[in-house]
């Protein structure tokens, strides 16, 4: 029989510890412990909530950064200008038939104005900072001293924890829990097999995202890496249908070659030309394409339409491919600059009346850049390990105010075109959101299931970018 293994004493639980004690001694230190004698709300000071904001936030904020932090602070404050504003109900809060649905709606309100302002780690707070106001006993004035109490008490213990989170900084893993940071992969006689195919495909995140969102969705489902040579797809093909694959995504150079393959083509795929998702079923391969789509709802996330917009892309492969041809057919008028004009008035061929090849010199790229209301890069100039960069990024000063710059790389999460992007004041966006959405929607193939999209995102994007 094996002996199961001793819990260990880890960073997370040490910064536990450490900041409910100095949050006590924040409060102690200037004999602010309940004490009714003192009056108002000072009398109804002390460091219990504040030792509780200690624990919900280090706890949930393991490797704390400074957006985690303010997010933390914006919890409280919209926590706790519901639970004041609530109060306003005065007398009818004392019947708990009014107290329960008030609780109800002002913990989905504060839950839906965070994810709203794409603050997920701000939703603890938002809903223990009303609960804690509204489930005491006080009445009368007494109520709003300590609801003030209750709001400069949350505020210091989670100053506590962000600054003990700071100091003792802590980017390892402590055990296998569950959720999608655990990655711990469960197999059984009935789990189902997918993966990835490629030449390479050793450095492919996907094995790391799908088996996270497999996991938090408690689905029978394994995906592995396979590395499969250029030129044998209609081999790997048959090996996957005869080892009862589930389905599989293709990343270059298969997305072309898996075309004619196919039994079946969803209307993205035949518009690319590429497959990226392969299902299998009952003997038959059916293939999607989920880059494009995948795209439309990352700028989606971001509130960036297109619908009659000018757009700038760089490059003309294959992502260019897929993001060209769905912002064409979502109604933009796309440029598609690249070193090969060729290549790309290729691409612009299949949808002229929407798309436009340019050269990449760089009059050309003022000139594109000077009218467009979004500027996408579809090379992989800035990729780290990429030997290429910009040579000149100036094109970046005729871009108005106001115009988002998005790089489809994720690794590094800022490259130099985005540096330079936000140095000027632009918003920027890098292909994180893609890399997400295209892989939620691929699993949205494979098993059938709809999947909040919103949600997946807030649970991996937070791990992804801790390996990035």
């Amino acid at each position: 029989m094996k002996k199961a293994a001793l819990p260990r004493i880890g960073m997370r639980m040490i910064k536990t510890a450490v900041a409910v004690m100095l949050s006590y001694g924040v409060f102690a230190l200037f004999g602010l412990e309940y004490r009714e004698e003192l009056g108002g709300m000072l009398g109804h000071m002390g460091p219990l909530y504040a030792c509780i904001a200690c624990i919900v936030c280090t706890q949930s904020s393991l490797g704390q950064t400074f957006r985690q932090g303010v997010s933390r602070f914006i919890g409280v404050a919209v926590g706790g200008v519901l639970g004041a504003a609530t109060l306003l109900l005065g007398g009818a809060l004392e019947s708990p038939w009014v107290l329960a649905p008030v609780l109800a709606v002002i913990c989905l309100a504060g839950l839906w104005f965070c994810l709203l302002i794409k603050r997920p780690a701000a939703c603890p707070m938002a809903c223990i900072v009303p609960c804690v106001i509204l489930l005491t006993g006080v009445t009368g004035a007494d109520r709003y001293y300590y609801a003030a109490a209750r709001i400069l008490e949350t505020v210091a213990g989670v100053g506590v924890a962000f600054l003990v989170n700071a100091a003792l900084p802590d980017h390892r893993r402590e055990s296998a829990e569950e959720g999608p940071e655990a990655m711990e992969v469960k197999l059984e006689n009935t789990t189902k097999k997918l993966c990835v195919i490629g030449d390479p495909v050793e450095h492919s995140k996907s094995p790391r995202i799908q088996n996270a969102m497999l996991a938090a969705l408690g689905l029978d489902y394994v995906y592995l890496c396979q590395p499969v040579p250029r030129g044998t797809c209609g081999r790997w093909l048959e090996c996957a249908k005869f080892a009862g694959y589930a389905g599989f995504n293709a990343t270059m150079p298969h997305k072309e070659e898996l075309l004619p393959l196919m039994d079946e083509l969803d209307e993205d795929a035949r518009l690319i030309g590429a497959v990226n998702t392969v299902c299998l079923r009952d003997g038959k391969a059916y293939g999607y394409n989920t880059d494009g789509a995948g795209f439309l709802r990352a700028l989606a996330d971001e509130n960036i339409t297109v619908e009659g917009r000018r757009v700038l892309v760089l490059g003309a492969g294959g992502a260019a491919r897929a993001v060209c041809l769905k912002l064409a057919q979502a109604g933009a008028d796309v440029t598609v600059c690249n070193r090969t004009v060729d290549k790309a008035a290729a691409l612009c061929a299949r949808m002229p009346e929407r798309l436009h090849p340019a050269g990449f010199d760089r009059d050309t790229l003022h000139r594109a850049a000077a009218g467009c209301a979004l500027l996408v890069n579809c090379t992989s100039l800035g990729m780290a390990g990429a030997g290429g960069r910009f040579e000149d990024l100036s094109f970046l000063d005729a871009l108005a105010p106001e115009t988002p710059v998005c790089d489809l790389i994720y690794a590094p999460a800022e490259t130099e075109l985005l540096r330079q992007a936000r140095e000027r004041g632009h918003r920027t966006m890098n292909g994180m959101g893609l890399l997400v959405h295209q892989a939620v929607l691929a699993l949205e193939r494979f098993t059938g299931i709809p999947i909040d999209a919103a949600a997946m995102k807030a649970r991996l994007i937070p791990v992804l970018s801790e390996k990035t």
